[in-house]
């Protein structure tokens, strides 16, 4: 049986296929049982006037499908995180090796990235400081 944690974690696909099967039961009372899957078993009994145990095979397949949905995506997640992974790598060795093979080119292009980038945070950091006022501020005397 669906734990409570485990049915609100899904809820938005268990009411959706709920609704779809069985479409007597309401928005407003799905709400009120949200989470609780013996509730929701037992209103939909109720509305439906179907078996429990048809109700709890429905309920246990739904949530079912959601966590074989939830698996892919995870799946889907670690694959993504490992191409990433192996897409780093490679670019590291190949760093690696550039600067293993020109480490006078390497040391000099970082000097100059870094001065570069340290004039324009400087000039971005003293334009606020120095800025001129405008002509209209000059002529209202502000």
């Amino acid at each position: 049986m669906v734990t409570r944690q485990q049915a609100s974690g899904q809820w938005n696909q268990i009411h959706g296929a709920v609704q779809k099967k069985y479409g007597q039961v309401t928005d407003d009372e799905l709400r009120e049982v949200e989470g609780d899957s013996e509730r929701l078993i037992g209103l939909i009994q109720k509305k439906a006037g179907v078996a429990r145990e048809e109700v709890e095979s429905f309920v246990r397949k739904v949530y079912q499908d959601c966590g074989e949905t939830c698996s892919n995506l995870t799946e889907r997640a670690g694959e993504y995180a490992q191409a990433t992974r192996d897409q780093l790598r490679q670019g590291y060795e190949g760093t690696t090796q550039a600067v293993a093979k020109h480490p006078l080119e390497s040391v000099v292009t970082a000097l100059g990235v870094g001065l570069l980038a340290g004039i324009a945070i400087g000039y971005s950091l003293a334009a606020d400081r120095y800025r001129q006022p405008t002509w209209r501020e000059r002529f209202s005397g502000r």
